[in-house]
């Protein structure tokens, strides 16, 4: 039995990982085609497209990341965790309030 989202979930870390893989390609093409406009444009819009997906993946399951602390304790840890997705509370995680019911504690 699968999780809830699992597949939505899978679908996106795909999609993320593509565009990711595109921006590296071209990204070596445009070591040795600088003047490539065409490259250019294409490596523009997968980093946008790219800044989507990561913010839909990260709105649904969390950070893909480990976000910086502020020196005395790691804000991840106040944030939700994936069994703490809520879609009653909108389908988004909501940072500034834990699972564990601490408000912003480390921002």
């Amino acid at each position: 039995m699968k999780a809830c989202g699992t597949d939505e979930r899978n679908r996106l870390l795909m999609k993320l990982s593509a565009c990711k893989f595109a921006q590296y390609e071209l990204w070596l093409f445009l070591d040795t085609h600088p003047n490539c406009a065409e490259a250019m444009q294409a490596l523009n819009m997968h980093r946008a497209n790219g800044m989507k997906l990561k913010e839909e993946y990260e709105c649904k399951y969390g950070s893909l990341s480990n976000p910086k602390g502020n020196g005395k304790c790691w804000c991840w840890v106040n944030d939700p965790w994936p069994w703490d997705y809520s879609p009653q509370a909108g389908g988004c995680f909501t940072p500034s309030m834990g699972a564990r019911g601490k408000k912003g504690a480390c921002r």
